[in-house]
């Protein structure tokens, strides 16, 4: 499948030196919002988008808290992109506890 291809890039792989800049304006284009920092994807709606725009319909969108601001309310968004990716057999575990914490590196690894 494609994701497992996309899932074995190596760590030296040109994908991995992208600008945060570019990555958020990737994002923001992508999905219509106006992020500033890589530190509001924290709350998983963003996440969640990204599914749904790779696999339309096959995310509960309406699960999905997007004003999330407290981190009880981030890991059932995280929950519902667990769900996709499991039943789309993506490979990926979610570091739930570290995305929470809003910490810009684990957000932009993610």
């Amino acid at each position: 499948s494609d994701f497992l291809a996309m899932a074995n890039i190596g760590m030296m792989d040109a994908a991995f030196f992208v600008g945060k800049n570019e990555l958020l304006s990737w994002l923001n284009d992508l999905l219509s919002i106006n992020y500033t920092k890589v530190e509001q994807c924290a709350n998983g709606a963003a996440f969640c988008q990204i599914m749904d725009a790779i696999y339309p319909g096959e995310v509960p969108m309406k699960k999905v808290l997007f004003e999330a601001k407290l981190e009880h309310d981030f890991v059932k968004n995280y929950k519902v992109l667990q769900t996709v990716f499991d039943k789309k057999q993506i490979p990926k575990h979610i570091e739930v506890n570290k995305l929470i914490k809003a910490k810009p590196l684990d957000n932009l690894e993610f």
